[in-house]
């Protein structure tokens, strides 16, 4: 069992334009202005894994998310503008919930890999079309806690000891394939990474390249603004073995590439972990 936890902020921006951002473009003119969106996610997850044979693992992940989002409006040049429609598409607040769960299997395959299938469970709220919403001039939320659809999941996990060290990759990806009942569908997201571990007694220190890669979320086709990206850096992680059946795993990820995949510029901050496992 493990509970696994981090805080992270995150820094998107986008142009908006009329006619799409509202409509009040129709009687006043509205020139192009930025939404600026500063996110504080804290994400943290239960986690049950379960050795059902001893080249097969069961896992179930059920997570819970509290995501504190900061908003301002300001021109191309940077100045704070007051936008004639409102706060309808973003506000200051905090919002909280349950996200989708995932239910997977790890299957050893000899030698130094493993392969995983599994599924997305639905558990978290969705929203109703924001652009739709956006256009007639109604308040609407971008932010989301689920995909509300079973998504497929497939990884790769492989690892060799090299001297005193243990080289080690990974690779996951869930893949979307049709829309939910409100017309979004999901963007594909892959997560890797690459690199070693140096296990000294009862501690440990790993040092890893992480990367995620997001396509474009859509709804009915439309672009979904705050998805399309690829970033990644570096993750940094020690391992303690404080009592006999317990590991405290503290972790600080800190980005070096980040590259939007639509005209919103997104940015990750320093992001801080920490993961209680007892064994049984």
């Amino acid at each position: 069992m493990t509970l696994a936890s981090a805080y992270g902020r995150f820094n998107t921006s986008h142009v908006a334009s009329c006619p799409d951002v509202a409509p009040e473009c129709a009687t006043i003119a509205i020139p192009d202005h930025r939404h600026v969106v500063t996110l504080g996610l804290f994400h943290t997850e239960l986690v049950a894994d379960y050795g059902a044979t001893s080249g097969v693992t069961a896992s179930l992940r059920l997570p819970y998310d509290l995501k504190a989002q900061k908003v301002r409006y300001t021109t191309l040049a940077g100045d704070l503008y007051a936008p004639p429609y409102g706060d309808i598409h973003h506000r200051t607040e905090t919002l909280r919930g349950v996200s989708d769960g995932q239910l997977t299997a790890l299957f050893a395959l000899g030698g130094s890999l493993q392969a995983g299938v599994g599924l997305s469970l639905p558990l978290g709220r969705t929203e109703e079309n924001p652009i739709e919403l956006g256009r007639e001039g109604k308040k609407h939320e971008h932010i989301q806690f689920g995909s509300g659809t079973v998504d497929p999941i497939v990884s790769l996990v492989w690892s060799r000891p090299v001297g005193p060290v243990v080289l080690a990759a990974s690779a996951d990806a869930q893949l979307p394939l049709y829309r939910n009942s409100k017309g979004f569908k999901a963007p594909l997201t892959v997560r890797y990474s690459v690199g070693p571990s140096l296990p000294l007694g009862s501690t440990g220190l790993a040092l890893q390249y992480a990367g995620q890669y997001q396509s474009i979320g859509r709804w009915n086709g439309e672009e979904d603004e705050g998805t399309g990206f690829h970033n990644g850096g570096v993750f940094l992680r020690a391992t303690f073995l404080p009592w006999k059946g317990f590991r405290i795993s503290p972790g600080v990820y800190r980005e070096i590439y980040s590259k939007s995949l639509s005209d919103e510029s997104f940015r990750q901050g320093t992001t801080w972990s920490l993961t209680l496992t007892r064994f049984f």
